[in-house]
């Protein structure tokens, strides 16, 4: 029998340390759990053991602690979210039916060396799996170990054998006991002899064997004589660290090594677990379903209707029902509505065409509280169908994004693994076969009325999360109408130039030819300009430039390194331009050709609303947050959006400096709060403070260093990237931000308020309740608690920023509707709303969009939009 023996803790912990901060919906830390478990799985499949146990210490002091008080002194105890990870562990070993050993008054690795000496004793192989080099100790025999470390954010597992440990050190494993009673180990505080390295303490070893053996040989003249006077002092303290640095073998223990139960996986507990801890990977891995858990939902009663009375009679009845919980196919062609216990399917293919209309027609009226999940699409398609009114009064998608902000998604599966502990059947409503009778349309029905239950599962969790947490104005108000009006804006889309696209893109096309040839005339002949490694090679070997990084593929040929070269070669301006317009080229101008519409002509951007973790808008197909704005070339491109006919034209509004005035206003800093209501240019109006001098002395370099700070201070900006971005000493930077913080003292006080109040309550939060959750701030590692603790600075001013934008931008669709003005939003970018108007409504559209962005919100540094009009995006920058 082969058995594996895993050192519980020792794992656990590696994992934790190695794994990015991860937590589930309920914000339990779950990264030391999913790499514990990505571990354990992978450790399966390359030894596939007969038996498995794990060995975790205990709390209690071992015979180690009672003989010496100070053994392990030194070492902190466990991070709280780490603990919080443990017991669950054991519930998923123990669901898997993996053996669990820990024993009072013992430690892991004493239970390990037992375990691996009676499985040697009954001739079975024992592979022990750890992250500590105590137990290579034990090799020998039938027992091997599996020494796991990380290497360049790898995880590596060595296997060590006799003879490979012998290859190693030079001596037998169990002579390992002997180095560490020489040298110690400070990581269990074991002394060891004082003054005696690792480099000594082998050498010795090679020399004499073993501990007996280097002081029965004190004297002898291969020893030096500091080292002999550090050896004879230090005696007792060796053989006591000898002692210590001993796995007992002989651990009384009730395990039959030799009887191993059967390992029994409990499927219904480790499926409840997993989904818990929303690990679908897991899940799937195992061959999981919800089938093998009990249920956690009511069980509904599916029925398909196919008459239109009947469909007219449940539209009727839903009317006076509280709410409707809905699954809509994106193709509108089937329908799902649950209410008590059943869940009525309605499927196009049933119906006439004019009933079909009025049923999608009455079931978004607005008659019936309808609750969907991620009903942005279906409200995109029914503007296409030529819906007019749709009304959603809530969305479970919005309520998750907005409950855990930083997941990498809100599909149904996913949230309702997270909310519901369930696993959805697989629903595809767009196949051609999904309500065919040979297709199974049958199954089609039970998983649509399964997706529409979680929908009510969830709904009735969120909403009430929501409330408690004092997100009800945040998602009634701002969101869930937002949702609507983003709906509108990708079904209308925006009108571009595809003539002028192609010619913007032959005039890049010849300039890209001329930097070719170019590039190639300074290399001395030609090669894969877009390899980093053949581009790497060139620059730094035979051009012989100077080397900035080195990666694991070879040089670091990324734009940060090549700016720092501009002067060092013709070629690398070169290179820059061609990336520039390479880029500019075939993501935008062979990008946008691609996602024109046949339909209409038009970009229909999809606007993501439920992407970021600060509550900004995104956009894909195409994104148009990175249209490039710092270069003319990338300018050009907004050239290309365009009014849709002569008869109409682009109103665009951005807000002025919109992060900073948020900042005043949370930081309540007087000074910066001032130039602002003054109307003066706060870069400007800093540059004076901070350097001294009256407003109209500020050189435009003044200026530049303090948009800099500007810009950066919330974003915890270092002495160090200052230096970078502004071309000083790190000293002068840090000089710079000192005298920032003391220019604008409010601020500094804000920085240092909002990074403790995070840290005690676990969370930040804009001004209208928007919450980000930061485990980080609990995090031991330096690099991840300085990450939490930029973003619980920064959160509260982009986040409170990206609400006021959506709250403008409701307010503007609503006034737009209101008023009966065709004018109409067709994008949003960043802090910029742009119309299209027919001109006869171009000023009052310019006055009407000013007035409701700065209107959004009051604040004691007031909003300031500008509006500005033009044939295309470009002219009305």
């Amino acid at each position: 029998m082969k058995i594996m023996v895993i050192d519980g803790n020792s794992i656990l912990n590696r994992a934790f340390y190695g794994v990015r901060q991860l937590s589930n919906h309920e914000g339990l830390p779950t990264n030391a759990i999913y790499g514990f478990l990505a571990t354990f799985f992978k450790l399966q499949d390359d030894e596939k053991p007969d038996r498995t146990i794990v060995c975790f210490d205990v709390r209690e002091k071992t015979f180690r602690h009672l003989k010496f008080d100070t053994y392990k002194a030194t070492r902190k105890g466990m991070p709280d979210e780490l603990a919080a990870q443990l017991p669950v562990v054991k519930e998923v070993l123990d669901a898997m039916g993996i053996v669990r050993c820990e024993q009072a008054g013992y430690e892991a690795d004493d239970l390990i060396g037992t375990i691996s000496r009676k499985a040697d004793e009954n001739g079975d192989a024992c592979v022990v799996v750890t992250g500590d080099r105590d137990s290579l100790q034990l090799i020998g025999g039938g027992t091997t170990v599996r020494l796991v470390s990380s290497k360049m954010g790898q995880t590596i597992y060595d296997v060590f054998d006799t003879e490979k440990f012998r290859e190693k050190y030079g001596f037998d494993p169990l002579r390992l006991i002997d180095l560490k009673a020489l040298m110690g180990d400070s990581s269990d505080n074991i002394p060891g002899v004082p003054g005696i390295g690792e480099k000594t303490a082998m050498t010795l070893l090679h020399e004499f064997g073993t501990l007996d053996g280097v002081y029965e040989n004190l004297e002898d003249e291969k020893i030096k004589k500091g080292a002999r006077e550090k050896l004879r002092a230090g005696e007792q303290s060796a053989r006591d660290s000898y002692w210590l640095a001993t796995i007992d073998r002989s651990v009384p223990m009730e395990l039959d090594v030799a009887n191993l139960p059967d390992e029994f996986i409990d499927e219904e507990s480790l499926y409840q677990l997993l989904t818990r801890l929303e690990f679908k990977n897991f899940i799937k891995k195992l061959g999981l379903s919800a089938e093998a858990a009990a249920p956690v939902l009511p069980e509904v009663r599916a029925e398909e209707i196919t008459t239109a009375a009947a469909a007219f009679a449940l539209l009727d009845q839903l009317t006076n029902e509280e709410r409707c919980f809905g699954i809509v196919a994106e193709t509108l062609g089937a329908v799902c509505l649950l209410s008590g216990e059943t869940a009525a399917v309605l499927v196009e293919d049933s119906f006439a065409t004019e009933d079909w209309e009025t049923i999608l027609t009455r079931l978004f009226d607005g008659s019936i509280s309808l609750v969907l999940h991620d009903a942005k699409p279906i409200m995109v398609a029914l503007i296409e169908y030529g819906i007019e009114k749709r009304m959603v009064e809530f969305d479970t998608c919005l309520a998750a994004y907005l409950l855990d902000p930083t997941q990498s998604g809100y599909d149904l599966h996913r949230v309702a693994l997270a909310y519901l502990n369930t696993e959805l059947p697989a629903l595809n409503l767009a196949s051609d076969d999904a309500f065919s009778p040979l297709g199974g349309r049958d199954k089609t029905v039970a998983a649509l009325a399964a997706h529409a239950n979680a929908v009510r599962g969830i709904y009735e969790e969120s909403a009430a999360k929501l409330e408690e947490l004092d997100m009800h104005q945040l998602y009634f108000e701002i969101e869930l109408p937002l949702m609507h009006v983003l709906a509108e804006m990708e079904a209308r889309g925006c009108a571009v130039a595809p003539n002028q696209l192609r010619a913007f893109g032959e005039q890049l096309d010849t300039r890209i030819t001329e930097l070719v040839a170019l590039i190639y005339e300074d290399a001395g002949g030609e090669f894969n300009i877009n390899s980093p490694k053949q581009l790497g090679e060139l620059l730094f070997e035979k051009l012989g430039l100077p080397a900035q990084k080195k990666t694991k593929t070879g040089y670091s040929t990324n734009v940060d390194v090549l700016e720092k070269l501009t002067d060092a070669h013709p070629i690398i301006p070169r290179i820059l331009e061609y990336r520039t317009l390479t880029k500019l080229k075939s993501t935008y101008v062979d990008g946008l050709l691609k996602v024109i519409s046949p339909r209409d002509g038009r970009i229909h951007s999809h606007f993501q609303q439920t992407v970021t973790a600060t509550g900004r808008l995104s956009s894909t197909d195409p994104n148009l947050q990175n249209i490039p704005v710092r270069t003319e070339l990338g300018r050009e491109l907004r050239r290309m959006f365009v009014a849709c006919d002569e008869e109409h034209i682009l109103v665009d509004a951005d807000y002025s400096q919109i992060e900073l005035r948020v900042l005043a206003h949370i930081s309540r800093d007087a000074a910066m709060i001032e130039a602002f209501r003054q109307g003066q240019d706060i870069h400007a109006a800093t540059a004076a403070k901070v350097y001294h001098v009256p407003i109209e002395d500020v050189t435009a370099q003044m200026r530049s260093s303090c948009k800099a700070v500007n810009f950066g201070i919330v974003y915890g900006i270092s002495d160090f990237s200052l230096a970078q971005d502004i071309g000083v000493t790190r000293k002068q930077a840090g000089e710079f931000i000192r005298s920032y913080l003391a220019t604008y003292p409010g601020v500094a006080n804000y920085m240092d308020t909002i990074k403790a109040s995070a840290k005690e309550k676990g969370y930040v939060e804009t001004l209208f309740g928007r919450r980000r959750a930061l485990p980080e701030l609990q995090s031991k590692n330096f690099n991840i608690r300085s990450f939490g603790e930029r973003v619980a600075m920064n959160t509260p001013i982009q986040g409170t920023a990206a609400d006021i934008i959506k709250i403008a931008m409701v307010r503007v669709h609503d006034r737009l509707e209101r008023e009966n003005l065709q004018s109409r939003m067709i994008l949003q970018v960043h802090d910029e709303l742009i119309l299209e108007a027919p001109i006869s409504e171009q000023e009052y559209a310019m006055q009407l969009l000013r007035e409701e962005m700065e209107a959004a919100f009051q604040m004691d540094a007031p909003l300031l939009a500008e509006a500005k009009a033009g044939h295309s995006w470009y002219d009305a920058k």
